[in-house]
């Protein structure tokens, strides 16, 4: 028995045949691949986008003299004037990059040229510039997209060989942290999906056509975020000397002023509104130009809040660091401060100086920094090592005498350049009785030695010619190894526990 609709279908591919059956195929074609109506045509930019295969080989963060097994991974990028952009966690500790070029029958070799782990950006360059066909595209940014502007990302998501197109809206615009680094600054929210393999791919404007970003993360479901071509444009202005310093910092804590109580303690008028400065770093810009229980009024001429945002356009506002992080290091930033009662004005020249005794960014690309004596492993703390591994992780996992320290600058740490602490202890008779009772306590001195970074732990344990180690934590615990024993199981507690 036929189904109802057979006869129809059967006369329709009469009427196509009759017609002509390609022509008919053509305008079904045309009509899939064009873009829809009202949109712009993306047809040509896209052939700039390239997909990435990344061979990335990181460093063991238990065993920090070893490297993970290698992996492969597949990213997007796109070209751009100063060469090929994509994100900084795509070609992160990368061993070998290759791309995909439309119109190039074999993918040829990249490398990078500058990464910026703040941004999640990074810039690379084909190794034989010479294989590229000709009269390539170079994609330009546009302006910063208005809430709900339509967009569209374009990347190479898993499950396909072709380049993707997904459509959304954009969500909001903010200080958020980046998942790469944790770092806040400015990112852009979108529903367009953002999968795996679309990171590094562009975000353009479905009405003008301009690329307005670079797709970096997912959060859930249709939640993804991309990075703004104001950021991309710091990165690319930041990179002309040849040299990476990243988005600068100013090197003060601050408390908002929501409370009036508070504000009128300050000597602060109704009209008056800013952030309360609670700490200077050392050796940061502010230091010796802000004071503590100084009141930030303006930023660059824009007034301050007393939820510590300003204004970004018309009446939404944006948190400070907006104004801070769109300036390169070595720029002056114009301050207008409440001190004692008096109106003054300062200025800042922005650093990238590290002013926290836990760096605020994972160390990528670098190989983490230790010592090894008795069968002890010394290290210095930065995120790769706490960074949970298991997904239902929490920051509550982290060990306190870690967590103590996060957000913890210099100044306030009695001379404390980093956290030493000893992350594990290799058994041996020299060391008998330590393991499980040791590890993740700062290491307060060694051999009377006051530790404030991982070279001091080396120079005492070498300059001393006591019978004894005596290594003492920082909540009083004391470790002591014979020195003579110490010094005659080192070879054999490398070789057992392949320490080079």
């Amino acid at each position: 028995m036929k189904h109802p609709h057979d006869e129809t279908a059967s006369a329709g591919m009469r009427k196509a045949t009759g017609g002509g059956v390609l022509p008919a195929l053509l305008a079904v074609f045309l009509s899939l691949s064009a873009p829809p109506a009202g949109a712009v045509d993306l047809g040509s930019v896209s052939n700039a986008v390239v997909k990435l295969y990344v061979t990335r080989q990181g460093w063991d963060v238990r065993q920090p003299w070893a490297r993970e097994q290698a992996n492969r991974r597949t990213c997007s990028g796109f070209f751009i004037e100063q060469g090929i952009l994509t994100n900084a966690h795509c070609v992160m500790d990368a061993t070998f990059i290759q791309i995909e070029v439309p119109g190039l029958a074999d993918k040829i070799e990249a490398e990078r040229v500058a990464v910026n782990h703040q941004s999640d950006l990074a810039l690379l360059k084909p190794k034989n510039p010479d294989a590229l066909p000709r009269g390539i595209a170079r994609i330009r940014f546009g302006k910063l997209p208005e809430p709900r502007d339509k967009v569209v990302t374009v990347g190479y998501a898993i499950g396909g060989r072709q380049v993707s197109y997904t459509e959304g809206v954009v969500s909001r615009i903010d200080i958020m942290a980046y998942a790469h680094s944790g770092f806040e600054n400015l990112l852009v929210q979108t529903d367009a999906a953002i999968n795996m393999g679309n990171s590094g791919g562009p975000v353009f404007s479905d009405e003008t056509g301009d690329c307005v970003g670079v797709a970096t993360q997912r959060f859930s479901g249709t939640i993804g975020y991309f990075v703004p071509g104001m950021v991309i444009q710091h990165f690319l202005a930041d990179f002309k000397d040849g040299r990476v310093d990243g988005v600068p910092f100013i090197g003060v804590g601050t408390q908002s002023l929501e409370n009036p109580a508070l504000r009128a303690s300050l000597g602060m008028t109704p009209e008056q509104s800013g952030l309360l400065i609670t700490s200077v770093a050392q050796e940061g810009g502010a230091e010796g130009i802000l004071e503590v229980d100084d009141v930030l009024l303006s930023v660059a001429g824009a007034r301050v809040f007393n939820d510590g945002r300003i204004t970004l356009r018309d009446n939404s506002r944006i948190g400070v660091g907006y104004e801070i992080s769109r300036r390169q290091v070595g720029e002056s930033l114009p301050l207008t401060v409440l001190r004692d009662g008096r109106v003054i004005k300062k200025a800042v020249t922005l650093t990238s100086h590290e002013f926290k005794v836990i760096p605020t960014l994972p160390q990528y690309d670098t190989q983490p920094r230790y010592y090894v004596a008795g069968g002890l492993l010394f290290r210095a703390v930065e995120p790769r090592y706490y960074i949970p591994t298991d997904p239902q992780a929490t920051v509550a996992d982290i060990p306190f005498n870690i967590r103590k320290y996060f957000d913890t600058p210099r100044s306030e740490a009695e001379g404390i350049e980093e956290l030493v602490i000893i992350s594990d202890v290799f058994e041996a008779e020299v060391n008998a009785g330590y393991g499980g009772l040791v590890e993740n306590t700062r290491v307060a001195t060694v051999n009377g030695r006051a530790i404030r970074r991982l070279e001091d732990v080396a120079a005492a344990i070498a300059e001393n010619t006591g019978d004894y180690h005596i290594i003492e934590l920082e909540d009083k615990r004391r470790i002591v190894l014979s020195r003579a024993q110490a010094e005659a199981e080192e070879r054999n507690i490398r070789r057992r526990y392949n320490i080079p």
